[in-house]
């Protein structure tokens, strides 16, 4: 209480002695000439103490000066209008110069608050940085925000657990859960800069969830001390905490990819070894077969017809050997040896292989006779042709129909395959064309994901789309420069 009554005891105490002193030099010199000591006091009791000890002193030096300077001297009374204005400047001068003296004291006030705050805030930020492992980074943040006067307790929360800062109970662990994964803030949010609150049932008195992308900040805050600085200084806590939480996100999800990188290059290389070490004992399994077929084998029908079960369940599993090889090259960057082809050959070359699979579906190719030439890896290409028509023979029902076309567009030529089934869901417009990914029960899901790497190698574009009476994967070919021949 004496220390909030000091400046007012000063600003009072300062009038009087300068009366004093204007009462001791009277004779020597004119009062009027020394008014301005009071208006020397008021600016100081302004930079000192603020608006308030600076009005006092005004009016205290006020009304002294009219009391004793002031005729008629010994009343509050003004003989003239000279009198009354000379009272009125003094009054009005002083107050002007109170208000000023304050201003310039809260401006002072704010800058020193803003540099220290920065300043501790640069301290607090180059320490996170510097450290390494991102836990010790937010403990840092959570001990600063702390000593914060309007904060009781700030921790951080993620993944359902507690990162650093201040102990959760399982109820406020699971509360701050549901912040997150509904995105609803409960007690606090942030508006230009700093912290505001807001009334929330359901939840203790003081304790508040903000949820940030990727984790929850968990705070208590005290009602009194919440002052605009201090709820500046949280907001700056908390956004410092949601640098860290990303960073720790990124971190994880590095990790993440570092692994997923390592187990597909592993992968890539198992695919590969074992592609070519079933290469050769699928040839002579083949070969086998095909002089078992031979008319001097003597074999019976019913034999003959189990030997071309087993022929076109080898050569499907060649195709399988030759897909996993060709993914692991194209995987391992390996280049298209392109040159100027026809796709009408490629396509039907492709045709004649599949022709027993083909068989019961009516098969539409639709390919203009002056489609110019493709600058293509016609081995490749053939392999994308194929695969189509493999996914078309699997989903399209007996007696369904399967159109193959294409059109020069630009720069470019854009083919299809289109065939009669079910619709693919928008979702998996996408996810057709992933390794391994598959709509079927059996099925490797090679063949799409072959063709969408066969086509952008050769710099196009592969996309399906449902038409009205099935899907349609549609994938465009650069134009060769030159005819086929020259």
């Amino acid at each position: 209480m004496t220390r909030r009554a000091a400046p007012y005891v000063v600003a009072v105490g300062g009038a009087i002695a300068i009366t004093l002193v204007l009462e001791l030099f009277a004779s020597y010199v004119s009062a009027t000439s020394l008014s301005a000591l009071y208006l020397l006091l008021v600016l100081w009791l302004g930079a000192r103490w603020g608006r308030g000890a600076a009005v006092t002193g005004s009016v205290a030096a006020f009304l002294l000066y009219d009391f004793f300077f002031v005729p008629p001297v010994g009343t509050f009374s003004v003989r003239g209008p000279a009198e009354f204005l000379e009272l009125a400047v003094l009054l009005a001068v002083a107050l002007v110069t109170s208000q000023l003296a304050a201003s310039q004291r809260l401006a002072q006030a704010t800058a020193e608050a803003l540099a220290r705050d920065s300043r501790a805030l640069y301290d607090l930020a180059t320490s996170m940085l510097k450290a390494n492992d991102i836990t010790p980074a937010l403990t840092l943040v959570c001990r600063s925000a702390v000593h914060l006067a309007a904060v009781a307790r700030f921790a951080v929360v993620a993944d359902g657990a507690l990162l650093a800062g201040s102990p959760l109970s399982g109820d406020e662990l699971k509360q701050a859960a549901w912040s997150h994964d509904h995105a609803q803030p409960i007690g606090i949010a942030i508006k230009d800069g700093a912290v505001i609150t807001m009334k929330t049932r359901g939840t203790a008195p003081g304790l508040a969830y903000l949820p940030l992308q990727s984790g929850v900040v968990v705070t208590e805050l005290d009602p009194e001390k919440s002052d605009g600085a201090e709820l500046r200084m949280l907001a700056a806590h908390i956004a410092l905490a949601d640098l860290l939480l990303d960073r720790r996100r990124a971190s994880i999800e590095t990790e993440r990819a570092r692994g997923l990188e390592a187990s597909d290059r592993l992968k890539a290389a198992i695919l590969s070894s074992m592609s070519h070490e079933l290469k050769s004992p699928i040839a002579a399994l083949r070969a086998g077969l095909t002089a078992l077929a031979a008319p001097k084998a003597g074999l019976e029908p019913e034999q003959r017809e189990l030997l071309g079960d087993l022929d076109r369940q080898a050569t499907r599993l060649d195709r399988m050997v030759g897909d996993l090889l060709a993914l692991s090259r194209l995987e391992a960057g390996v280049g298209m040896e392109t040159e100027p082809h026809s796709f009408a050959e490629v396509v039907g070359a492709s045709v004649r292989e599949m022709r027993p699979q083909l068989k019961g579906h009516e098969l539409t190719v639709r390919i203009p006779d002056d489609l110019p030439p493709v600058d293509v890896d016609d081995t490749q290409l053939g392999r994308v042709v194929t695969n189509l028509l493999e996914n078309a023979v699997d989903w399209t029902p007996a007696d369904g129909r399967i159109e193959i076309g294409a059109l020069s567009v630009g720069d470019h030529v854009e083919a299809w395959v289109e065939n009669d089934g079910p619709a693919i869901a928008p979702k998996d417009f996408d996810r057709v064309f992933d390794t391994f990914w598959s709509g079927r029960a059996s099925g490797t899901g090679l063949g799409l994901a072959i063709a969408r790497r066969v086509v952008e190698a050769h710099g196009g574009t592969i996309r399906v789309e449902n038409r009205r009476r099935g899907p349609r994967f549609t994938f465009t070919l650069p134009l060769a420069h030159v005819a086929v021949g020259q």
